[in-house]
């Protein structure tokens, strides 16, 4: 049974779980425990009906698998999206610590005084802190969507 583990952080609107995907997996299940029981009723129903009956459920696990494996491509894209968006994050979380570096050293050479430069620090500080909030949630459902992908793969 595919498990979903829980985001424990915060959401960033995508819903990066299996949501969509455990329904179809559980039928997917118990059309194969169909088509098995078809299978063991050999001998026991005519032929012809019983591959009919049984034709219906393959076409139907067919059907299934193709959306699973749509549902998976969907979240490897969406894990790749999170990949890049992660990783243009950091590189502003790195660019902006430089920037309040640069800042603290215009500021104690005087080309800021204290109140204008505790105001840009501040603004600078919030920029950061939010661009690590989101970067904590992509993470998290980085690894949801991870989780789900080896859980497929597995």
């Amino acid at each position: 049974m595919l498990k979903i583990p829980d985001s424990g952080g915060g959401d960033n609107g995508g819903g990066a779980g299996g949501d969509k995907l455990v329904p179809l997996l559980e039928e997917r299940s118990r059309t194969e425990k169909l088509v098995a029981t078809i299978e063991a009723r050999r001998g026991e129903v005519q032929d012809d009906v019983l591959e009919r009956v049984r034709s219906d459920y393959v076409v139907r696990l067919e059907n299934l698998n193709r959306e699973i494996n749509r549902q998976a491509r969907n979240f490897q894209s969406t894990l790749d999206d999170y990949r890049k968006l992660v990783e243009l994050l950091e590189n502003a979380v790195t660019l902006a610590g430089r920037s309040i570096e640069e800042l603290k050293v215009r500021h104690e050479l005087g080309e800021y005084d204290e109140g204008r430069y505790r105001k840009i620090a501040a603004a600078k500080k919030e920029k950061v802190e939010y661009h690590c909030q989101k970067l904590e949630s992509y993470k998290v459902n980085m690894q949801r969507l991870e989780s789900v992908l080896g859980q497929l793969e597995g």
